[in-house]
Protein backbone atom coordinates (compact mmCIF):
# COMPACT_ATOMS: atom_id res chain seq x y z
CA UNK A 1 0.00 0.00 0.00
CA UNK A 2 2.62 2.38 0.98
CA UNK A 3 4.92 1.18 -2.48
CA UNK A 4 2.07 2.27 -4.51
CA UNK A 5 0.79 6.06 -2.46
CA UNK A 6 4.76 6.35 -3.61
CA UNK A 7 4.40 5.79 -6.90
CA UNK A 8 1.45 7.71 -7.18
CA UNK A 9 3.20 10.96 -5.99
CA UNK A 10 6.37 10.26 -8.23
CA UNK A 11 3.92 9.97 -10.87
CA UNK A 12 2.35 13.09 -9.87
CA UNK A 13 5.52 15.11 -9.63
CA UNK A 14 7.04 13.81 -12.66
CA UNK A 15 3.11 14.75 -14.28
CA UNK A 16 3.64 18.15 -12.66
CA UNK A 17 7.01 18.43 -14.16
CA UNK A 18 6.12 18.14 -17.49
CA UNK A 19 3.43 19.78 -17.78
CA UNK A 20 5.28 23.06 -16.57
CA UNK A 21 8.04 22.11 -18.96
CA UNK A 22 5.58 22.48 -21.95
CA UNK A 23 3.52 25.30 -20.85
CA UNK A 24 7.24 26.94 -20.23
CA UNK A 25 8.46 25.75 -23.65
CA UNK A 26 4.55 27.26 -25.54
CA UNK A 27 5.32 30.50 -23.49
CA UNK A 28 8.71 31.16 -24.34
CA UNK A 29 8.41 30.15 -27.96
CA UNK A 30 5.06 32.65 -28.12
CA UNK A 31 7.36 35.16 -26.35
CA UNK A 32 10.24 34.43 -29.47
CA UNK A 33 7.57 34.75 -31.50
CA UNK A 34 6.59 37.89 -30.65
CA UNK A 35 10.05 39.39 -30.39
CA UNK A 36 10.58 38.14 -34.10
CA UNK A 37 7.78 40.22 -34.75
CA UNK A 38 8.31 43.18 -33.57
CA UNK A 39 12.02 43.01 -35.01
CA UNK A 40 10.88 42.95 -38.37
CA UNK A 41 8.26 45.52 -38.39
CA UNK A 42 9.99 48.07 -36.49
CA UNK A 43 13.71 47.65 -37.28
CA UNK A 44 12.91 45.27 -40.48
CA UNK A 45 15.95 43.22 -39.33
CA UNK A 46 17.09 40.46 -41.99
CA UNK A 47 16.68 36.73 -40.69
CA UNK A 48 19.70 36.06 -38.90
CA UNK A 49 20.16 39.40 -37.24
CA UNK A 50 16.52 39.06 -36.06
CA UNK A 51 16.63 35.85 -34.51
CA UNK A 52 19.65 36.83 -32.30
CA UNK A 53 18.59 39.61 -31.07
CA UNK A 54 15.04 38.29 -30.26
CA UNK A 55 16.98 35.61 -28.33
CA UNK A 56 18.86 38.09 -26.73
CA UNK A 57 15.68 39.76 -25.66
CA UNK A 58 14.58 36.14 -24.70
CA UNK A 59 17.15 35.33 -22.31
CA UNK A 60 17.84 39.25 -20.70
CA UNK A 61 21.13 39.59 -22.48
CA UNK A 62 20.32 42.33 -24.09
CA UNK A 63 21.41 45.24 -21.48
CA UNK A 64 20.13 48.00 -23.93
CA UNK A 65 16.22 47.29 -23.05
CA UNK A 66 13.92 49.85 -23.73
CA UNK A 67 11.69 51.64 -21.56
CA UNK A 68 9.52 53.72 -24.02
CA UNK A 69 6.29 52.04 -24.50
CA UNK A 70 6.88 50.98 -28.24
CA UNK A 71 10.48 50.35 -28.15
CA UNK A 72 10.63 54.29 -29.75
CA UNK A 73 14.15 54.92 -28.00
CA UNK A 74 15.29 51.39 -29.90
CA UNK A 75 14.59 52.30 -33.07
CA UNK A 76 16.16 55.78 -32.74
CA UNK A 77 19.11 54.98 -31.19
CA UNK A 78 19.92 51.39 -32.08
CA UNK A 79 19.15 51.16 -35.77
CA UNK A 80 17.85 54.63 -37.40
CA UNK A 81 21.56 56.16 -35.68
CA UNK A 82 23.05 53.10 -34.78
CA UNK A 83 26.79 54.22 -33.32
CA UNK A 84 25.46 57.71 -32.70
CA UNK A 85 27.40 59.16 -29.76
CA UNK A 86 27.08 62.74 -30.02
CA UNK A 87 23.41 62.80 -31.13
CA UNK A 88 20.53 65.53 -29.62
CA UNK A 89 17.27 65.07 -28.96
CA UNK A 90 14.29 66.96 -27.86
CA UNK A 91 11.83 65.76 -25.42
CA UNK A 92 8.69 67.66 -25.41
CA UNK A 93 6.59 66.50 -22.33
CA UNK A 94 8.85 64.18 -20.96
CA UNK A 95 6.80 63.76 -17.61
CA UNK A 96 8.94 60.69 -15.62
CA UNK A 97 12.44 60.00 -16.76
CA UNK A 98 12.62 56.76 -16.08
CA UNK A 99 9.09 55.31 -16.42
CA UNK A 100 8.39 55.26 -20.24
CA UNK A 101 11.01 57.67 -20.78
CA UNK A 102 11.95 57.41 -24.54
CA UNK A 103 15.10 59.71 -24.54
CA UNK A 104 17.14 57.69 -21.30
CA UNK A 105 18.72 55.20 -23.48
CA UNK A 106 20.15 57.42 -25.90
CA UNK A 107 20.80 59.63 -22.90
CA UNK A 108 22.63 56.99 -21.72
CA UNK A 109 24.72 56.03 -25.16
CA UNK A 110 26.12 59.78 -24.73
CA UNK A 111 23.53 62.26 -26.46
CA UNK A 112 22.92 65.80 -24.96
CA UNK A 113 19.22 67.04 -25.13
CA UNK A 114 16.56 69.20 -23.62
CA UNK A 115 13.78 67.54 -21.73
CA UNK A 116 10.64 69.65 -21.37
CA UNK A 117 7.82 69.55 -18.66
CA UNK A 118 6.49 71.94 -15.93
CA UNK A 119 6.34 68.96 -13.39
CA UNK A 120 9.16 66.85 -14.11
CA UNK A 121 9.99 63.73 -12.13
CA UNK A 122 12.98 61.19 -11.66
CA UNK A 123 15.56 63.50 -13.52
CA UNK A 124 18.39 62.65 -11.89
CA UNK A 125 20.01 59.91 -14.25
CA UNK A 126 19.43 62.43 -17.32
CA UNK A 127 22.29 64.94 -18.68
CA UNK A 128 19.38 66.66 -20.63
CA UNK A 129 18.53 70.56 -19.81
CA UNK A 130 15.68 70.77 -17.89
CA UNK A 131 12.84 73.30 -19.08
CA UNK A 132 9.95 73.85 -16.84
CA UNK A 133 7.15 74.87 -19.13
CA UNK A 134 4.45 74.29 -20.96
CA UNK A 135 5.53 74.24 -25.00
CA UNK A 136 2.74 75.99 -27.24
CA UNK A 137 2.79 77.33 -30.96
CA UNK A 138 2.89 81.29 -29.04
CA UNK A 139 5.14 82.48 -26.69
CA UNK A 140 3.99 84.36 -23.53
CA UNK A 141 0.51 83.03 -23.06
CA UNK A 142 -0.91 82.48 -19.94
CA UNK A 143 -2.58 78.55 -19.71
CA UNK A 144 -4.22 76.30 -17.06
CA UNK A 145 -2.16 73.52 -16.90
CA UNK A 146 -3.07 70.54 -15.22
CA UNK A 147 -0.81 67.04 -14.59
CA UNK A 148 -2.41 63.78 -13.32
CA UNK A 149 0.55 61.50 -13.06
CA UNK A 150 2.37 60.81 -16.61
CA UNK A 151 -1.59 62.62 -18.51
CA UNK A 152 -1.03 66.09 -18.41
CA UNK A 153 -1.14 69.27 -20.71
CA UNK A 154 -2.70 72.91 -21.39
CA UNK A 155 -6.51 72.98 -20.61
CA UNK A 156 -7.27 74.30 -23.96
CA UNK A 157 -5.27 71.23 -25.81
CA UNK A 158 -6.31 68.53 -23.53
CA UNK A 159 -7.41 65.47 -26.19
CA UNK A 160 -8.69 61.85 -24.95
CA UNK A 161 -7.30 61.76 -21.92
CA UNK A 162 -9.13 65.03 -20.95
CA UNK A 163 -11.35 63.56 -18.28
CA UNK A 164 -8.95 61.92 -16.42
CA UNK A 165 -6.36 64.89 -16.70
CA UNK A 166 -8.69 67.31 -15.43
CA UNK A 167 -8.21 65.47 -12.13
CA UNK A 168 -5.13 66.79 -11.65
CA UNK A 169 -4.36 70.42 -9.94
CA UNK A 170 -5.08 73.48 -12.04
CA UNK A 171 -1.75 75.79 -12.38
CA UNK A 172 -1.58 78.84 -14.17
CA UNK A 173 1.65 78.85 -16.45
CA UNK A 174 3.22 80.69 -19.23
CA UNK A 175 4.17 79.49 -22.19
CA UNK A 176 7.24 79.20 -24.63
CA UNK A 177 7.38 78.11 -28.05
CA UNK A 178 9.45 74.77 -28.90
CA UNK A 179 12.26 77.41 -31.01
CA UNK A 180 12.06 79.73 -27.94
CA UNK A 181 13.66 76.95 -25.72
CA UNK A 182 16.14 75.39 -28.16
CA UNK A 183 17.50 78.58 -28.18
CA UNK A 184 18.04 79.20 -24.96
CA UNK A 185 19.37 75.55 -24.58
CA UNK A 186 22.06 76.46 -27.59
CA UNK A 187 20.83 73.54 -29.22
CA UNK A 188 22.89 72.79 -32.35
CA UNK A 189 20.95 73.49 -36.18
CA UNK A 190 20.66 70.01 -36.80
CA UNK A 191 18.87 67.93 -34.18
CA UNK A 192 18.43 64.37 -34.26
CA UNK A 193 15.15 63.50 -32.36
CA UNK A 194 12.27 64.91 -31.40
CA UNK A 195 10.04 63.58 -29.30
CA UNK A 196 5.98 65.64 -28.59
CA UNK A 197 4.69 63.19 -26.33
CA UNK A 198 0.58 64.40 -26.76
CA UNK A 199 -0.68 61.89 -23.58
CA UNK A 200 -3.18 64.55 -22.58
CA UNK A 201 -2.53 67.34 -25.11
CA UNK A 202 0.56 69.19 -26.48
CA UNK A 203 -0.71 69.20 -30.37
CA UNK A 204 0.54 72.53 -30.76
CA UNK A 205 3.82 71.66 -29.52
CA UNK A 206 4.81 71.66 -33.00
CA UNK A 207 3.43 74.53 -34.35
CA UNK A 208 6.21 76.77 -32.86
CA UNK A 209 9.15 75.35 -34.28
CA UNK A 210 10.87 76.71 -37.34
CA UNK A 211 12.64 74.06 -39.98
CA UNK A 212 14.95 76.18 -40.93
CA UNK A 213 16.23 77.20 -37.40
CA UNK A 214 16.81 73.69 -36.41
CA UNK A 215 16.54 71.18 -38.69
CA UNK A 216 15.14 67.49 -37.17
CA UNK A 217 15.98 63.90 -38.55
CA UNK A 218 13.25 62.20 -36.77
CA UNK A 219 10.20 62.21 -34.93
CA UNK A 220 7.85 59.58 -32.99
CA UNK A 221 4.67 61.35 -32.08
CA UNK A 222 1.72 59.95 -29.52
CA UNK A 223 -1.41 61.05 -31.17
CA UNK A 224 -3.42 59.12 -29.03
CA UNK A 225 -6.03 57.77 -32.18
CA UNK A 226 -7.71 60.98 -32.26
CA UNK A 227 -7.93 61.08 -35.88
CA UNK A 228 -8.01 64.76 -36.31
CA UNK A 229 -5.32 65.45 -34.36
CA UNK A 230 -2.97 62.92 -36.24
CA UNK A 231 -4.12 64.05 -39.55
CA UNK A 232 -3.30 67.79 -38.93
CA UNK A 233 0.19 66.77 -37.39
CA UNK A 234 0.58 64.39 -40.76
CA UNK A 235 -0.60 67.41 -42.75
CA UNK A 236 1.85 69.84 -41.26
CA UNK A 237 5.13 67.76 -41.32
CA UNK A 238 4.77 66.45 -44.75
CA UNK A 239 4.12 70.11 -45.48
CA UNK A 240 7.68 70.70 -44.42
CA UNK A 241 8.73 67.15 -46.52
CA UNK A 242 8.82 64.38 -43.90
CA UNK A 243 7.88 60.99 -44.52
CA UNK A 244 5.58 59.04 -42.25
CA UNK A 245 7.50 55.56 -41.83
CA UNK A 246 5.75 53.83 -38.99
CA UNK A 247 2.33 54.15 -37.04
CA UNK A 248 2.78 51.74 -34.37
CA UNK A 249 0.82 51.47 -31.69
CA UNK A 250 -0.57 55.07 -30.49
CA UNK A 251 2.58 56.43 -32.35
CA UNK A 252 3.12 58.20 -35.45
CA UNK A 253 6.93 57.86 -36.66
CA UNK A 254 8.27 60.68 -38.99
CA UNK A 255 11.70 60.82 -41.16
CA UNK A 256 13.37 63.20 -43.46
CA UNK A 257 13.11 62.11 -46.57
CA UNK A 258 16.72 60.56 -47.40
CA UNK A 259 15.97 58.27 -44.04
CA UNK A 260 12.72 57.39 -45.35
CA UNK A 261 14.77 55.59 -48.31
CA UNK A 262 16.13 53.11 -45.93
CA UNK A 263 12.81 51.82 -45.02
CA UNK A 264 11.27 48.72 -47.57
CA UNK A 265 7.66 48.97 -45.93
CA UNK A 266 5.51 51.19 -43.49
CA UNK A 267 3.78 49.79 -40.91
CA UNK A 268 0.13 51.02 -40.17
CA UNK A 269 -1.65 50.92 -36.60
CA UNK A 270 -0.25 48.11 -35.67
CA UNK A 271 -2.08 47.35 -31.84
CA UNK A 272 0.30 48.27 -28.36
CA UNK A 273 -1.15 45.01 -27.16
CA UNK A 274 1.17 43.39 -30.08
Amino acid sequence: MKLATTRRGRFTIILCGLLFLILGTFYAGSLFGRYLMVNYLLFEYPLSTNIKASLWQLLHLDHSYSLAEGAQDRWIARWLMPGKRDGFYADVGSADGTISSDTKLPDELGWKGVCIDPFPAHMEDHTCQVFRQPVFSESGKKVTFRAAGELRGIDLSLGSHKAVAEEGRPVQLVTATLDEILDKAKAPRRIDYIEPRHRGGKPNALRGWSPEKHAVSAFTIETNGEADKREGLREFLESKGYVRVRSWATDDWYVRPELAKRFRFSVERWPRQF
